[in-house]
This record gives C-alpha cells, structure tokens and sequence, in this order.
C-alpha cells in the first residue's frame, strides 16, 4: 500500500473533522488556511521557492507549521518581531503537536550579544572595573541568573535596562569571543543554544540573525542554514529593509571606542609593565576625537544627519589627514600588541583583533580618499554616506539593491523557501494582486509561483473608511488641528479607544498638541517617547478612555482586539521621502535605467506600510471601527485608486452621519 502524500496528509488535518477541527477548541477552519497550506507542501516536494500573502485571520502560522511537521523537515523560521518568534515558541507549535499527536524539538537562536558570556562575566568581576557607580547592583542580577539559568538569555533578566552599559562588557562580540580557547567553551550559553539548533527539528530565528549568517558576517553559524531542508520567512515585507542593512560594508568610531577601552583593560591585566597602556590608548582616543571634531567643526556636518560623502565640499582632502593619524595610531598599538601576544590566550586574541581593526581602517582611509568614484559592491552599484552623532560617526557603502546578492545565496541551497506575510503585494486596477515590487527587490525570479488570499473578516460589516470633507491638504499649517477637529465627534462616541499613527515625529507632536487642548481630564492621552513601548500599549490596554499617537514604530506587530481599538486615525499617505542618500541614490539610479521611481519604489513601499497601518484596526471577527484617513490626494491623484484598491474592502465614505451612525449601532449602519 502506497503511503499517503504530504497533500493528502495536509488535507486530512484541515478537513472539518480533522485533527485540527475536532481537538483545538477555539480552531476555525478556512479554506484559504488549507489552501496556503497546500503551497507549502508543494514547495516541500518540490524544494522550490512559495511567495504567499495572507491577509489578517487566514491563521497563517498553522499554514506553514502543518506541512513542515507532517514532512518531518528540518525547518527555520526566521520573523522580524520577537513577539512573533515567542508566540511560535511558547504556544503555536505546542499547540499544534499535541493537536496532532506528534512532537517537535524547538529551539530559538538568537544572535550573540542577545547571550551571557560566563568568561567575560567572571573577568569583569576580577578586574572590579565597572562603567557606573551603581553597576554593581544591576551586576548582581545578573550574576544571580546566569548562576540558575541554562539559557543565558539577557533578555530573562529583570530590573537590568536594555540599553544598560553592562551589557557589552558581560556578552561577547565575534572579535572578542576566545571560541575553542575558553575555559568555558563546552558549557558557554551560545555555544549550548547553536548545539540546540543544530539539533532541533524547528530553529526559530529572526531576519538580523538569518540575515547577518546570509552575508557572512558570522562564518561560525555558516552551518545552520544548509542543513534545513525548510527555510520559512514570516513577515517577509520587512526583508529588504534588514537585508540591505546586513550587505552594507560599514565602518564606525565607535568600533575604535569599543576597542579602546578592552584593549586598554586587557593590556593592563596581561602585560602591566611593558607599556603605559594608559598613555597609548590615550593617543589613539585623542586622534579618535580630533576626526570627530573635523567631522562636525571642519566639514559643518551637523549631527544626527546623514549626508553621501561624495556631496561634501572638500571631504576627501580635508579628513586625509586626521584619518592617517588615526590609523598610525591603531597600527602603532597593533605593533605593540602583536610583540606581546604570546602572553596568553587574551593577549593573543586582542592582537588579532587590533591587526584586523587596523586593515579595516586603512581600507576605509583609501576608500574615503577617492569619495567621487563609482561605488559598488559585488556587481551592485552602492552609494557612500555617512551618518554623524555626538558620540560617533558611521560610513557606510551601501548597495541600491539587495536582488543580486539575496538571489545568489539563495541559488546556492537546495531546499524549499517560503516567503509570507499580510502584506506583499499591492493591486492593480483590476484588483489583481501584484507582487512584482517583492520579487524585484529580492531577486527572486518573475515566474517565481505567488499565491493571494484576502482576510476571512467581513470588512464591508465590520469597518468603515473615513475621509472627512474639507479637510486641508496634508503640507498645510493647519493640518493637524483640521485632522483633530473632524475627529474629535467620534473620540467623544468612542470614549477614546482611539490610534493616531502618525508619518512623522513632526506630525505625532502637532497631532498630541491639538489632543491636549481638547482631552482635559476626559481621556488618558498615550504619546511615543513619553515612556518605553510596551508601557505605552500597557497603559493603553488598562485605561477606559485612553489615545496612542505613535510614529512609525506603531503602525505593525500591535494587536488589540475587541473593544479596546474602535479607531484608527492615519495622518497621510506614508510616504519614504527621497531625503537620505540611500533612497536619493536608488532614484536615480532607477532613473537611469529608465524606470520611474515613484511608481517602481516609492508607491509600492507606501502601500505596503499603509496596509500595515490599516491592518491595527481589525483583528478578529468580533472587531469594529473606523480608519480616519485625513489625506485627500486619495481621491485627488491618479495613484489614489491603487492606494485604495490595496487595502482591505472597508465601506468607503466621506458622511460623517454614515460613521457615527457605523459606531453608534453597526448591525443597523450596516
């Protein structure tokens, strides 16, 4: 008797008496789950490549859980958020196994920093040299849980910041870890939790680690992904943002600063009286903060700007010489570092690391010294720029397109990939969904097999879309107020249980002004930067009446059902503007090969966020509210009609009585 196929099997678990239907309670089968379901089975036979958006409700994680248990494959999943990444770790895939009567060996890996280093740890507390007066008390918290804990995850620390500067002296980096030369190697947590990965049948990543193993920069993970018979990226719309990050060439002060204050603890330590590490590392701090000075004094770069160097008068001449100085220096200390290290094992390593940070160095002097010639990376053309702050200044050769180098690992494994999300494609006219704009900017092949589904939720019942009348133009002065006054009518009806997601920090600071000079006692008004993230969302979930105006970093990855979310108020059409260099270059570099950039980039990079905002409002069948968009270039510009066609299929309308009457009593608005 021939065993059953993957398909068959797939469509026996998502059949309405299946294991699915009959053992999880709260489980509503859909035809679009089994269908996406069926995609990654395919692509698993076939060891091909799946592009599969699915919209908000479709149950998209027991889509691609369901194939990839049944085939037995050795499976990464690599998300962009970490809410995401524990949700699969800590309830879908168990949920799932005991659903289906099987079991799985999961494993989450993060990246190295995200782990306790017990060697640094211990020589930190030997050397008694801590970054603040009061570190000793958060130091001990730490010490406390890498005493108890198998994991060394910093994250399961409490009452230690994220941002605390303990960190980087008790976790490791690839240039400062002493790998098979460490007392602690066999019993190190990074090492345990990379044995765990290569051990598990489900790896759990997000796209900075699988990215960063992608380009090479962490040779040592070069393992983990030809060994996955399965290679799942959820949330795949975040992709090409992370990736160019990771294919970037970049060099930053602040390495040299990082490297600076080891080495100088390091030098003292090992080898006290062979120099006067202080006076030396002095030096190269002073030739450090000379090149900043230029930087800011000399070049008039202002900070927190980014500028491509190519288009700074005078750049290459007049930091020629505060660059030589500094890699005389670091060359200076590389030879100093190098006649002693064969002192010890630390020795030895931190002269590697100074040879290394000295090439690096030089590399980056030549580069810097002929600023005006074409760029590239690999066969991609790049743009150079250069980001300065108060404490650093970064340079970074970044390529325009991720295609050629994403495109070339991925022809070099021979497993099956599946790329999904909510939100890939944007619609044409015809209301097809178009994925063009993915494929191109992944380098993934025209042909490549796609698949679309809408969300299962009622949108013409549960949500109506809002575009007050009279409104003026988004660039007007008076915006803002104009936004708030027409929305002010539904805040009251709602009592709150509103979002303004809002295109700029410009716009979320004159959106929060006109809110205060209305709310008075009445509403709980929660602002970004006010306080961390998750305090925000905390103190929006327990207030009666409360607002949220957010900037960018709210408009994905918040869920709130129910009640607690009656509207969503959107400033204007999200727009990346082509004021930093990278998205300059990549214009005109589009330009020139004939293309239009605002509608090959520009369009569908706005549409996909916008969706993303849209998609806050509904989240569950029992859902209901109102988008309040206050751009009227929706229906003013051609483009309008693709912006629209692109999101969910709300009510459309600009009657206020039809919305009020919407919130007051939806069955009958209806």
């Amino acid at each position: 008797m021939m065993s059953e196929s993957l398909k068959d099997s797939v469509r026996r678990i998502f059949a309405p008496n299946g294991a699915l239907c009959s053992r999880i309670p709260d489980f509503k089968r859909r035809d679009s789950q089994e269908a996406f379901a069926l995609a990654v089975s395919e692509a698993i036979d076939s060891h091909s490549t799946v592009v599969v958006e699915a919209g908000t409700g479709t149950g998209k994680t027991f889509a691609y859980l369901v194939p990839a248990l049944v085939s037995g494959s050795k499976t990464i999943i690599s998300t962009a958020s970490k809410t995401l990444q524990d949700q699969l770790f800590t309830k879908d895939l168990a949920k799932l196994c005991s659903a289906l009567g099987m079991s799985a060996d999961v494993a989450v890996l993060k990246g190295r920093s995200n782990y306790i280093c017990k060697y640094r740890l211990e020589k930190l507390l030997a050397q008694g040299l801590l970054p603040e007066r009061d570190s000793f008390q958060r130091l001990k918290k730490i010490i406390d849980y890498s005493r108890i804990s198998q994991i060394g995850d910093r994250n399961e620390v409490s009452g230690v910041p994220e941002n605390d500067p303990l960190w980087p002296w008790v976790t490791s980096t690839k240039e400062n870890c002493l790998a098979g030369k460490c007392p602690h190697f066999d019993d190190c947590f990074l090492t345990r939790a990379r044995r765990r990965a290569q051990e598990a049948d489900f790896v759990i990543v997000n796209h900075h680690l699988f990215l960063a193993d992608l380009s090479l920069k962490d040779d040592t993970m070069a393992s983990l992904l030809p060994q996955a018979e399965l290679v799942i990226f959820d949330e795949a719309h975040k992709l090409h943002d992370i990736g160019i990050d990771y294919f970037s060439d970049s060099f930053s002060l602040w390495e040299i600063q990082s490297f600076i204050e080891e080495g100088r603890l390091v030098g003292k330590a090992h080898a006290p009286g062979s120099v006067n590490w202080d006076d030396r590392f002095m030096s190269i701090r002073q030739s450090l903060l000379r090149l900043h000075q230029t930087l800011h004094h000399r070049l008039d770069i202002e900070y927190d700007t980014e500028k491509e160097i190519a288009g700074i008068a005078d750049f290459a001449e007049v930091i020629k010489e505060p660059f030589s100085d500094l890699v005389g220096e670091l060359d200076a200390i590389s030879t100093v570092f190098s006649q002693l290290k064969d002192a010890n094992d630390e020795m030895e390593l931190m002269a590697q690391r100074s040879v290394e940070l000295c090439l690096r160095a030089k590399q980056w002097k030549d580069t810097l010294a002929n600023p005006d010639t074409r760029k590239t990376l690999g066969d991609t053309p790049s743009v150079l720029w250069m980001r300065l702050t108060e404490q650093n200044a970064v340079f970074s050769n970044t390529p325009l397109s991720l295609a050629a180098s994403f495109s070339k690992a991925r022809a070099s494994m021979k497993n099956a990939w599946v790329y999904t999300s909510a939100t890939i494609s944007t619609r044409r006219e015809s209301g097809e969904a178009d994925f063009s704009y993915f494929l191109s900017e992944l380098g993934l092949k025209s042909d490549t097999p796609t698949q679309s589904w809408d969300s299962p939720f009622d949108y013409p019942y549960q949500a109506r879309f809002y575009l007050p009348k009279d409104l003026p133009g988004v660039f007007d002065d008076n915006f803002s107020d104009a936004l708030v006054e027409a929305t002010w009518p539904l805040l009251q009806k709602t009592q709150g249980h509103a979002f303004f997601l809002c295109t700029s920090f410009r716009s979320m600071e004159a959106i929060s002004d006109a809110l205060r000079r209305r709310i008075g006692a009445n509403f709980t008004l929660c602002v970004q930067g006010e306080s961390p993230k998750t305090e925000l969302l905390e103190r929006f979930k327990s207030s009666a009446n409360a607002i949220l105006v957010g900037s960018m970093s709210f408009w994905e990855g918040v869920d709130m059902k129910g009640e607690l979310l009656q509207l969503v108020v959107i400033d204007k059409m999200p727009f990346a503007q082509f004021d930093t260099p990278v998205a300059r270059a990549r214009k005109e570099w589009m330009t020139a090969q004939g293309k239009n950039a605002f509608v090959c980039y520009q369009l569908p990079e706005m549409i996909t966020t916008l969706r993303q905002g849209v998609g806050r409002l509904i989240r569950s069948e029992n859902d209901f509210g109102v988008i309040v968009f206050g751009d009227n270039r929706v229906i003013e510009k051609r483009y309008g009609k693709l912006v629209l066609n692109s999101l969910p299929p709300m009510i459309r309308t600009q009657d206020f009585g039809r919305v009020y009457s919407f919130l007051d009593n939806p069955d009958e608005a209806y």
